[in-house]
């Protein structure tokens, strides 16, 4: 029997129906603090300090930068303690991780960032990421000027890079 016009494209169309449903799909892992504000979720109530940069220029240190993680709910945040405090400044905390959507190769699709900015004077935090156990994060801390002039940042590189990776 000869099978030709729309019987064969039905036929075709079906085949590849089925053939797609028997390959099982990919969840993503389940993501329910990124973005999120670690206070007004609890997360800051078990966080710790995992690591800490300096905020600088080639001439001075204007401040800290913590990377701070809950074990409870598996997220890192970027907080910025500024010792040189200057109100016309600004902070902008920057974090980033892979994202949740995977390639279909065995890694994920990009990086999830997430940036936030505040007057630079005091203590200062940005949004958490979900980002459990030794899941790597790379993390940033920039003081710009009224201008909008990078004056000081994290990061080795000069001039300007400034992302620190956290494994």
């Amino acid at each position: 029997m000869r099978v030709t016009g729309r019987r064969a494209l039905t036929l075709l169309a079906a085949a590849i129906t089925v053939a797609l449903s028997a390959v099982p799909a990919e969840a993503a892992p389940y993501d329910p603090y990124t973005g999120s504000n670690p206070l007004t979720t609890g997360c800051q109530s078990d966080a710790v300090t995992i690591a800490t940069r300096p905020i600088r220029s080639q001439q001075a240190t204007y401040g800290t930068m913590e990377v701070r993680y809950s074990p409870s709910c598996g997220t890192n945040w970027v907080r910025a303690v500024i010792t040189v405090p200057n109100a016309t400044n600004t902070v902008t905390k920057g974090i980033r991780r892979p994202s949740s959507q995977p390639d279909g190769q065995g890694g994920w699709l990009g990086y999830y960032e997430h940036y936030e900015t505040d007057p630079a004077v005091g203590s200062s935090f940005g949004m958490q990421v979900y980002a459990p156990g030794s899941t790597c994060i790379s993390v940033s801390s920039v003081v710009k000027d009224a201008s909008g002039q990078v004056v000081a940042y994290t990061g080795t590189a000069f001039p300007y890079d400034p992302w620190v990776s956290i494994c």
